[in-house]
């Protein structure tokens, strides 16, 4: 188990450490999934939103730009929680 820490700016901003981005093959560009689960906060990488939301929706039809409309909106819902 790896545990590192890190402070939230004024602005509600905080840097992934070091540590963690290693271990979690964190690129820039990733996207990062927020929850919260009893209590605690679980953070999932999705490297690929754009596979995520194909399997998510299992529909072969779905082309590149239906998918990337899906990611951003999830992201911008996400976001505004």
């Amino acid at each position: 188990m790896v545990v590192e820490h890190s402070k939230v700016s004024k602005k509600y901003l905080t840097i992934v450490p070091a540590g963690i981005r290693k271990v979690l093959g964190l690129e820039v560009g990733d996207i990062l999934a927020w929850r919260v689960e009893n209590g605690k906060v679980i953070i999932e990488v999705i490297k690929n939103p754009a596979k995520a939301l194909r399997a998510k929706y299992e529909d072969p039809l779905l082309t590149y730009d239906v998918v990337e409309e899906k990611a951003d909106e999830v992201i911008m819902r996400e976001a505004g929680k």
